[in-house]
């Protein structure tokens, strides 16, 4: 069996897209966990209402927002206990799933790799991007503690965050049209230049759709910890991974798309 996790935060309509996706790719014995992290706004309680008669779909209504880790967390330890999958699928709610041997792919990869945690093609049709996979190495303590008060800041200002999305997006466009720009762009930030067709092993994953297998879920009781509120859980994942020596893999055969709408606001 195959468990997703699904964390919504008020846009309900994100939501409802993302369980009608799986259910027109899915298999009927999977099962879908729509975690409402706090809304306060009714929305959770109109999805349990809609999915009320729905023996796929379990609706869980959390009394305040814990933020992505621990509001997946608990997705994650609900479908642990009372499912006991081969899988657990954590998602966005902003992300859609269009293909139809999505499972039976993962279920080949597992063979061809045991992977603890696998990463899908993350395609961003909003900018052309392609979020996964994130980098091979491991950053330093203090660029940690730097990205995190980058990413707080844009919390605090979200005009700011806007106009280095469309930065982002232009950057993406001239990297995606030239192979040279693209390697030059990644030498002068240093970063690994990793091409998202192709497979890797032992890389961070991006955190908007995470497959964990029945290895990583018998050993551990929460798919993220340390829990931050909204930020750098793919960096925290990745240290946890290497220390363990859990199996990170990213396979570009399987995909997903990332609407990117309300994922920054949870």
């Amino acid at each position: 069996m195959i468990c997703y996790v699904i964390l919504h935060y008020k846009n309900i309509d994100d939501t409802i897209k993302c369980v009608k996706s799986l259910k027109n790719t899915t298999d009927y014995s999977s099962r879908y966990i729509i975690v409402d992290n706090g809304s306060g706004d009714g929305s959770g309680e109109k999805l349990r209402q809609l999915y009320s008669n729905d023996a796929q779909c379990d609706v869980l209504l959390l009394p305040k927002n814990l933020g992505f880790s621990k509001g997946n967390n608990e997705g994650y330890q609900y479908a642990k206990q009372k499912y006991n999958p081969d899988y657990i699928v954590i998602s966005n709610n902003d992300v859609v799933f269009f293909q139809k041997d999505f499972e039976r792919k993962i279920m080949q990869i597992y063979k061809e790799t045991h992977f603890d945690i696998l990463g899908p093609d993350i395609y961003v049709p909003r900018h052309g991007d392609h979020q996964s996979p994130m980098f091979k190495k491991p950053i330093s303590i203090s660029q940690l503690e730097n990205e995190i008060k980058e990413y707080q800041y844009y919390q605090e200002n979200p005009i700011e965050f806007s106009r280095r999305l469309k930065l982002h997006a232009f950057k993406n466009m001239l990297c995606s049209k030239s192979k040279w720009i693209n390697h030059l762009y990644s030498k002068l930030r240093g970063k690994d230049i990793l091409d998202y067709r192709k497979r890797y092993i032992d890389v961070g994953l991006q955190g908007a759709c995470l497959i964990m297998s029945r290895d990583f879920i018998c050993n551990e009781n929460k798919a993220f910890d340390p829990e931050p509120f909204l930020y750098e859980e793919e960096v925290f994942l990745f240290y946890r991974c290497k220390k363990k020596g859990y199996r990170m893999v990213y396979d570009p055969s399987i995909a997903i798309r990332h609407e990117e709408a309300a994922s920054f606001q949870i």
